[in-house]
């Protein structure tokens, strides 16, 4: 048996897998070794993988998550499972590799994650072979839910906004400027504040101004981070996440004004991410 888990930082899929056949799925709490402890881990894991036989009989794990970027990242993750699977040999990745996976298959190009927030990088069919980073959402992201609230943001808190975007904004969420202040440089998790505005842009994208405000992000995108990779011209582009996947109207329409396609964006890796596993990985392996 093989188990596969792909985590952000608000849920993790986990897919078991016996006999080249899924046989089982379970959705846990995100397991970011950002936020989570390795105890932590282990207390959300516990009472999902509660049948110790079957524990015993997984294998491998294949864990993909966010925050697993680096060595220390990826001990809090393997301390986390390992009591719960004792026996099991655990390989702890990055979401972006993932993405990877889940988009190319054993086929090169460049992988774009857009969720809250944007990663990408150039892969070669098996591995990563380099990664422009992310500034995070202060200096970066673009892209990604928490980049297009923070430009949407900004415009309100400057007056920018249009009186019938406005209203409607205040009207929905009843937040003053002091109120949206405090949240972004007072209170936890700033990133997923502004992403959590992106509902409201998608209704309202088809807005004059607030489909500007989609296309600068895009374009920033593209700007800053895809038209650096070397010879990106001749390689397929991907995308995976939420923002890409609501928003494919715009980002279709940068690409082509940078006189790129994008050819399959995807919502969620876990589906095509397995199929990775039963189809490549599995079979060099047997």
């Amino acid at each position: 048996m093989i188990l596969i888990a792909d985590s952000g930082s608000t849920k993790t899929d986990w897919v078991l897998i016996d006999n080249e056949k899924v046989i089982a799925s379970y959705t846990t709490q995100g397991l970011n070794p950002f936020f989570k402890k390795s105890s932590e881990i282990s207390e959300i894991i516990k009472p999902v993988f509660t049948d110790q036989k079957i524990n015993e009989s997984v294998e491998k794990i294949f864990f993909y998550g966010a925050g697993c970027s680096s060595e220390q990242m990826k001990e809090v993750i393997f301390n986390g499972i390992k009591p719960i699977f004792s026996t099991s040999e655990i390989n702890i990745e990055t979401d972006l590799l993932a993405a990877a996976r889940a988009l190319f298959k054993n086929d090169q190009g460049i992988a774009v994650i857009l969720g809250t927030g944007a990663s990408t990088c150039l892969y070669n069919g098996t591995e990563i072979i380099q990664n422009i980073k992310s500034l995070g959402y202060v200096f970066g992201d673009e892209g990604g839910g928490d980049h297009l609230g923070k430009l949407f943001i900004t415009d309100f808190l400057n007056n920018n906004l249009s009186d019938d975007i406005k209203e409607k904004f205040e009207n929905t969420f009843h937040l003053s400027k002091d109120d949206i202040l405090r949240k972004v440089y007072r209170e936890p998790l700033p990133n997923s504040f502004l992403a959590s505005f992106c509902e409201f842009i998608s209704n309202n994208s088809e807005h004059k101004q607030i489909d500007s405000i989609i296309k600068k992000s895009f374009n920033q995108l593209f700007k800053n981070h895809i038209c650096k990779y070397p010879e990106y011209k001749k390689y397929k582009i991907r995308v995976l996440g939420s923002t890409g996947f609501y928003f494919e109207k715009q980002l279709k329409e940068i690409a082509a004004e940078f006189k790129l396609k994008i050819d399959l964006i995807l919502k969620n890796p876990i589906k095509e991410l397995v199929d990775y596993h039963l189809k490549f990985d599995l079979k060099s392996s047997s």
